[in-house]
């Protein structure tokens, strides 16, 4: 029988930042905003049906980089988060490589270079 991991399921919510502070895989979509937060706070992404266009790209992005795992289909979602869970190695290298391709300072950087 696989461990018990702590899990919550939350709507909307304002605290964002605060709970990917927290988490080690976070499970979404592969939007922009949401994946550029993930990767700033070095958690792993579980990527769930990413749209054509941007979120496929951005999915890519993730996995050719190993900073993320992807879920084809929701029946298997269950099992793939138990095997990353439940590997100390393969979830500190995802994470690992989340950081090392974070941009947290993008806005900054942008912002420095339009000004000079």
């Amino acid at each position: 029988m696989p461990k018990r991991h702590r899990t919550k399921v939350i709507g909307f919510t304002t605290e964002i930042d605060e709970l990917m502070q927290l988490a080690d895989l976070v499970v979404s979509k592969p939007g922009g905003l949401t994946t550029s937060e993930v990767l700033a706070r070095g958690a792993a992404m579980a990527i769930v049906n990413p749209i054509p266009g941007q979120e496929s790209r951005n999915s890519d992005y993730l996995l050719e980089n190993g900073a993320g795992i992807k879920i084809n289909n929701l029946a298997t979602l269950r099992h793939k988060l138990i095997q990353v869970l439940e590997d100390d190695t393969r979830l500190a290298s995802l994470k690992a490589n989340a950081k090392r391709i974070a941009r947290p300072n993008a806005a900054f950087d942008v912002a420095k270079i339009s000004l000079a």
